[in-house]
């Protein structure tokens, strides 16, 4: 990790998953500091993996706020488990984020073991397959550029979240784990996925100059191809002024013409409506009124 700190809380972990001390182990790998450096490091990913699955295997009842904690690492990609580790903690807690989380992970184990067969092991690999397992430092070549500190570009608004409200932030987490084979994408162009030039004609100026420059909330799309599937804006108190209401009309009138399902969704509290919910109503709201088996099928034979 390349710090003295990570190194210490490194040690740390490990000291505490050896001695099978749960729950200091987890308190320790949910302390703000170490849980940043594991978003980015996947061998602390992998050890507080490694804690879920030794408290799973050696634990009969597991306290719930414990599962409860692993089940909120797992769904913000702080841990690398397999598959069986996550529906096993989905089924049970009765979470069906984790249940969903855990499909997409087999998919992927499955597509990665069909890409790379396993090759039968020859006898004279026997006498390494016995030989101690020693840790090896990781090495890569990196470049690194900061012009500027980052407290000072953070300060000075030069980097910002590319969810411009919590609302955002919750849909897009809801979005993804709703429909895991697809790729939920936030605050996307509209230019970038129609063809401006070539509705120009049919939408005037006014409308064609707004399409422009607006933005959609969010964008499903197929994650090969990158074909939009179905757009969404999240509507608020804001959309009933005469402006904004204007502006809808000139978005919905260039969705009529690309002929793709577009979704206005609106809730009372956007501020403190959480991703289960916003889960429920895509499943409610958005699942019946999406044929993705017809629109899937139709992009394939283009």
């Amino acid at each position: 990790m390349g710090s003295k700190y990570g190194e210490l809380a490194i040690k740390q972990l490990r000291d505490h998953l050896h001695k099978r001390e749960h729950e200091a182990f987890l308190s320790a790998f949910r302390a703000p500091t170490l849980l940043v450096l594991a978003m980015r490091d996947n061998y602390l990913k992998a050890l507080g993996g490694e804690a879920l699955c030794v408290l799973l295997e050696e634990v009969p009842e597991p306290p719930p706020d414990m599962l409860r904690h692993y089940e909120a690492l797992l769904l913000d990609g702080a841990l690398l488990v397999p598959c069986g580790v996550v529906l096993d903690l989905a089924r049970r807690l009765k979470s069906k984020p984790l249940q969903l989380l855990g499909e997409r992970v087999r998919l992927l184990e499955n597509r990665l073991s069909r890409a790379k067969p396993r090759e039968p092991v020859r006898e004279e690999q026997i006498e390494d397959l016995k030989a101690p397992v020693i840790e090896v430092r990781r090495f890569v070549q990196s470049t690194f550029m900061e012009f500027t500190p980052r407290t000072a570009a953070e300060t000075l608004g030069m980097r910002k979240s590319i969810f411009r409200s919590e609302q955002e932030r919750a849909f897009q987490k809801a979005l993804s784990l709703r429909f895991p084979a697809l790729l939920a994408l936030p605050n996307y162009a509209l230019d970038q996925i129609a063809e401006l030039s070539s509705l120009r004609k049919y939408l005037g100026e006014r409308v064609w100059s707004y399409g422009r420059h607006c933005r959609i909330d969010a964008l499903l799309v197929l994650p090969d191809e990158g074909r939009p599937v179905a757009a969404f804006e999240l509507d608020s108190g804001y959309h009933d002024q005469p402006e904004a209401q204007f502006r809808d009309e000139m978005k919905n009138a260039i969705f009529r013409l690309l002929g793709m399902p577009f979704f206005r969704l609106r809730v009372e509290s956007p501020s403190s409506t959480t991703s289960d919910e916003w889960y429920a109503i895509l499943t409610d709201e958005v699942v019946p009124r999406l044929d993705l088996g017809r629109r899937l099928h139709s992009q394939a034979s283009v």
